[in-house]
């Protein structure tokens, strides 16, 4: 299982940027085989900053959904039409999954938590370990799923965190249960050496569509 996801900062209004963002959501949706979900950047990225994301099958199946939309016309009229708000070349990423049971898209108004950092290249195997290890401590602890997804292309060793909560409520409530308990601050200490120094970010986001 694969999770595919495309970033992109938008400028301008958001009156204008955001019924874009949802009528290009619904033509994929509608036009191809992937289920796309649309989340903004409320910390962590740039203002302005919206991520695509799906679950795919395999490789093969997002690239022939790829082949598919890049020969509609309606998709490439959509893709021009926002020609003059992109501030930046779209980043694409695919992660597999290492951690976790996905069972389908999160509901609209849904916030995620993405921790990413990247594993030292000869400790991968063990970053792996301990990176399961503490969702799962986590998952214990704030009864919100964790998922940890090892990326496919870009940074070598780059490892994320995906936790998915209802609201932002949700989202404080499980950080004052970690920073509340001892057994995540002590997993925390036996890291050291895994993760490549500096390489850590966090970023939190809630599907507009």
């Amino acid at each position: 299982m694969f999770l595919y996801s495309r970033g992109l900062t938008l400028g301008g209004s958001p009156r204008q940027s955001l019924p874009w963002v949802a009528q290009i959501t619904e033509y994929v949706n509608a036009n191809s085989s992937l289920d796309i979900s649309a989340w903004n950047a409320d910390f962590g990225q740039p203002i302005g900053t919206v991520v695509w994301n799906c679950m795919v099958e395999s490789q093969a199946a997002l690239a022939d959904a790829a082949m598919s939309l890049a020969g509609q016309d309606g998709y490439l009229d959509l893709v021009e039409a926002a020609a003059d708000l992109v501030l930046a070349p779209a980043e694409d990423q695919l992660a597999s999954l290492v951690h976790g049971e996905i069972t389908e898209p999160p509901a609209v108004g849904n916030v995620a938590l993405v921790t990413e950092a990247s594993a030292v290249v000869d400790r991968i195997g063990d970053t792996l370990a301990w990176s399961v290890d503490i969702a799962q401590h986590v998952e214990s602890v704030t009864g919100n799923p964790v998922s940890v997804w090892s990326n496919l292309y870009g940074q070598m060793g780059r490892i994320a965190f995906i936790s998915v909560v209802p609201d932002a409520a949700g989202m404080d409530a499980g950080q004052a249960a970690t920073s509340a308990d001892t057994g995540y601050f002590d997993r925390l200490a036996k890291s050291a050496g895994l993760w490549v120094e500096g390489s850590g970010h966090v970023a939190r986001y809630t599907r507009i569509v």
